[in-house]
């Protein structure tokens, strides 16, 4: 078969076996470069007249960082929610809880969302397949009035979120 030691041909030089050339059948051995052993640095004596070294500067202070923007959290209004579980099986930090109905806890449970543990990701709000859950700034104007329309007041408040108005800037 023509090609068939293509391998052997393109071998480099230190791939090809050592042939046998000595007496005895043992190669003598390669000598190896000297490698200089190396020498420990000490400090240089001072040149007379020369200026001290100088010692480096403390850092200055970082700039102080622009406060983040405030990331929306997710509401579920209440009111439309079939509690499907769609948001709580999505929610990546698990903020979103079952509140069963206080007048027939098999019947109808909803969703609610825990403000404190939600990061605002807003992925509950593009999987929820009612489209009940919008994403809310705490400090938005109006948003006490929004909560409260939202949420169904026989549920009881656990995880009722806490908005934080902000005063007008006069």
């Amino acid at each position: 078969m023509p090609g068939w030691n293509h391998r052997k041909e393109s071998m480099s030089e230190q791939e090809k076996p050592k042939s046998d050339s000595t007496a005895g059948g043992i190669a003598p051995e390669e000598p190896k470069p000297a490698v200089p052993p190396r020498a420990q640095s000490a400090p240089a004596p001072p040149i007379p007249g020369a200026a001290a070294p100088t010692t480096a500067k403390p850092a200055a202070a970082a700039p102080a960082r622009k406060p983040r923007k405030p990331r929306p959290k997710a509401i579920i209004n209440e009111n439309g929610c079939t509690g499907c579980e769609a948001c709580i099986t999505v929610c990546p930090v698990d903020c979103i809880v079952k509140i069963p109905n206080p007048a027939l806890p098999e019947l109808n449970p909803i969703c609610r969302v825990d403000w404190d543990r939600c990061t605002g990701c807003t992925i509950c709000a593009r999987d929820c397949p009612w489209e009940t859950i919008d994403m809310v700034y705490p400090t938005q104007p109006g948003i006490r009035v929004m909560v409260q329309s939202y949420l169904l007041t026989e549920y009881g408040t656990q995880f009722v979120p806490e908005p934080q108005e902000e005063e007008a800037v006069a």
